[in-house]
């Protein structure tokens, strides 16, 4: 009994230590923004995301029915950056983004590589191209 309790724990541990490591990977020296969106209720709501610029724009990337949805409905967001909380235009532009892609890369390194193999492109991925408002 005692050996099938150590075993929980350590496996229990380890899950907390790479569970750890990855928040770290992904959040810890890198620009993370906030993203605050409005839904038809008026309730705000917020993740926090990679940002690149490229292209002469910011550029979001995740994936998710979520995150299609966050953006069929509205296209004004607020993006905090850097402690400035400013207002864009957000388009949802679906496809391959190649050069989005090899900016995330090249700016986050390891750590992009990281949640591609966590979470790989597919059909569910989206990007976000986002203009600021009174530009």
């Amino acid at each position: 009994m005692k050996t099938i309790l150590k075993s929980i724990v350590v496996v229990l541990g380890l899950a907390l230590v790479v569970a750890m490591s990855h928040l770290a990977l992904i959040e810890v020296g890198r620009e993370v923004v906030v993203l605050w969106t409005t839904d038809t209720s008026g309730d705000r709501h917020f993740r926090r995301l990679w940002v690149v610029d490229c292209e002469g724009a910011v550029w979001l990337h995740s994936t998710g029915e979520s995150w299609h949805r966050l953006f069929e409905e509205h296209s004004t967001v607020e993006l905090d950056r850097n402690g400035t909380l400013e207002k864009y235009s957000a388009a949802a532009i679906p496809g391959p983004h190649p050069q989005i892609d090899r900016a995330l890369r090249e700016k986050y390194g390891l750590a992009d590589r990281w949640v591609r193999f966590l979470a790989p492109d597919d059909e569910n991925t989206l990007a976000v191209r986002l203009h600021k408002i009174g530009q």
